[in-house]
């Protein structure tokens, strides 16, 4: 082994890094996650790059909409909070709350899983579960919060992962207006 050259290998949380060929088979830290990993040995291919198999990417058609998703959802949020707000009674306020909120969901999650999905079909993870738990270990654990839709689900498709998560938060929507207004 040349003790000079570099190796490069993805580590746990999915991060591109390298280390000296003559630390093969020993642990390293990654710079990113901070994790400990090990370095793999010089002649396994980590560094080479890896094709994505057929299917495995997704619409642009898809991303489109994701994107029109949450810039509409968005844009209906601060019209309604920033320009329209004493025009609404506080019932008209929670009846039009899903005009926006589930377009930003449905898009926050589209974009989301179509993120995780690459790190499948990069082969960084086995499923949408271990995609999303790397993605906690560099988060923290707070976003065990916003990733629970992937923890659960195995599909590998990111509109109906989308889908499922608006439904979920749908659900939550639900019950804290059931819980916080219940007269209205």
């Amino acid at each position: 082994m040349n003790p000079g050259h570099q190796m490069e290998f993805h580590a746990s949380c999915g991060h591109l890094i390298s280390a000296p060929a003559d630390r093969a088979g020993q642990d390293a830290r990654c710079p990113h996650c901070h994790q400990v990993v090990r370095v793999p040995q010089t002649d396994v291919p980590y560094a080479s790059p890896v094709t994505a198999p057929a299917g495995a990417t997704e619409p642009v058609a898809l991303t489109a909409l994701y994107v029109t998703a949450l810039v509409g959802g968005l844009m209906g949020a601060g019209l309604i909070y920033m320009v329209m707000f004493n025009e609404f009674s506080e019932s008209e306020l929670v009846t039009i709350t899903p005009l926006w909120f589930f377009p930003v969901v449905f898009g926050l999650y589209g974009f989301v899983s179509q993120r995780l999905l690459r790190r499948i079909a990069s082969g960084r993870a086995g499923t949408l579960g271990e995609a999303a738990r790397m993605t906690i270990d560099v988060a923290g654990s707070w976003a065990a919060l916003v990733l629970f839709p992937f923890l659960v689900l195995k599909w590998r498709s990111s509109l109906l992962v989308s889908l499922a998560a608006a439904l979920f938060w749908a659900v939550l929507l639900w019950l804290f207006f059931t819980a916080v207004f219940p007269t209205l």
